[in-house]
């Protein structure tokens, strides 16, 4: 197993990443593919709330080379993960393992202890560990004042795609301090940087509201939205390389919008493409509207296309204010490989029943989304599929993008809340 460039005892990391490899049974670190990684951070997530990203476990596991200590939030989630209340009673106990694997060879000397003596032995092995685990992190999390730091930015051009320069001032932080940018609301796309860097240049391929911030060891610093609107409807298809987009002329019809198998294979031979995938987007700024008073109702319907599989997966994707709402959709016999994400929260289907949110595709399906009153309620084809507590979300609204696992059609979306409509197509 690749060892990480910081262990916080003597052992402790290497011995707790061992641990995670063996619960989850995929074999070293060493050899994991980046899917596992990413599968990892999720897994992560839903066991403890917190999210490491892919590009921290990397790191930690010895994959991508980073002169860096890992934060106490980091341990300490790691520790959680793998049964332990924190990183403290993870070190103490693995300090008490190495004590009981060692006895064989030092059983003459353990037996000349008084049961007191052993007593008193292990009792100093376990404070001087966790005396050393607390001064290293000590160390690892420095104290961070945000103001000493800086953190802007500014599109180069109008429409997509867009390159945005990130201005930087982050020379306050220690030189073993963890530097990223986040560039959106998923954590796991961050970008490393030096304590050096000053301009920090990023590609944006599709529109959307980017909720850019700088992050210093798993602390957000810094913090500004990035709006790069649609412009109307705006049709792209994912490829291995740079998405491709479609003229409106191509996708708008009387009926909807839908990119349809054709049009895909009409590009099919230039393009490469392992699986089908087609977004839609409509992104501006709504101004007024807000997470806790809006309603979204829309209908579509998933297109297959030869080259992907048979879950025929879909998601309606809300843009809000630093996260977003994702209301996922699939044939019935997939609905455990979906996750319904509401803000800072998501559901998994591997854990709870989301089987009102499988559908059959044959013909349109109506999705509606309630915010009022502090709960939020998803609609599927007019029965309720899900409702919960929604109280003090207030996050700006700032537009919607439909992900399709092959093709699909949209033939109406109305965004409103209880004073106005925004949009109605």
């Amino acid at each position: 197993m690749a060892k990480s460039h910081s262990e916080s005892g003597p052992s402790d990391l290497s011995h707790c990443l061992k641990t995670i490899e063996e619960k989850l049974g995929w074999g070293s670190g060493s050899d994991w593919s980046s899917q596992n990684f990413e599968q990892l951070s999720e897994k992560i997530r839903e066991h403890t709330g917190v999210v490491i990203s892919y590009n921290t476990l990397k790191r930690l596991w010895g994959r991508i080379p980073y002169n860096s200590n890992p934060s106490t939030v980091t341990l300490n989630t790691l520790a959680k993960f793998i049964g332990y209340e924190n990183w403290s009673a993870f070190c103490a106990s693995n300090s008490n393992e190495i004590r009981i694997s060692r006895k064989s060879y030092r059983f003459k000397d353990i037996k000349r202890w008084s049961k007191k003596g052993e007593k008193t032995a292990l009792t100093t092995i376990i404070i001087i560990s966790t005396v050393l685990t607390l001064v290293i992190l000590s160390f690892s999390q420095t104290g961070i004042n945000k103001k000493d730091f800086r953190f802007s930015s500014k599109r180069i051009t109008q429409g997509l795609p867009n390159s945005v320069i990130f201005e930087v001032d982050a020379s306050s932080a220690d030189d073993n301090d963890e530097i990223e940018i986040q560039q959106s609301w998923d954590v796991n796309k961050r970008q490393i940087i030096n304590k050096e860097d000053s301009l920090v240049t990023s590609i944006y391929y599709n529109p959307g509201y980017f909720d850019a911030k700088l992050v210093v060891n798993n602390q957000i610093v810094k913090r500004h939205g990035i709006l790069i609107p649609s412009n109307g409807w705006f049709a792209l298809m994912e490829t291995d390389n740079e998405p491709l987009y479609f003229k409106p002329a191509e996708f708008k019809t009387r009926k909807g919008v839908v990119v349809s198998p054709e049009l895909i294979r009409s590009y099919n031979s230039n393009t490469s493409i392992s699986n089908t995938v087609v977004n839609y987007y409509w992104v501006e700024d709504f101004k007024d509207l807000k997470a806790d008073d809006f309603q979204i109702e829309t209908s579509l319907r998933n297109i297959p296309v030869q080259n992907y599989g048979s879950c025929r997966k879909s998601e309606i994707i809300v843009y809000c204010e630093g996260e977003v709402i994702i209301i996922p959709l699939s044939v019935k016999g997939c609905i455990a490989n979906l996750n319904l994400h509401l803000l800072d929260r998501t559901v998994s289907g591997t854990r709870n029943d989301l089987s009102d949110f499988g559908v059959d595709f044959s013909s349109p399906v109506n999705v509606k989304c309630v915010s009022k009153d502090g709960t939020i309620t998803i609609f599927v084809n007019s029965k309720v599929a899900y409702k919960t507590s929604f109280e003090g979300k207030t996050n700006k609204i700032y537009g919607i993008k439909y992900r399709f696992e092959g093709t699909g059609i949209i033939s109406g979306l109305k965004i409103s809340n209880s004073k106005k409509v925004f949009l109605d197509i």
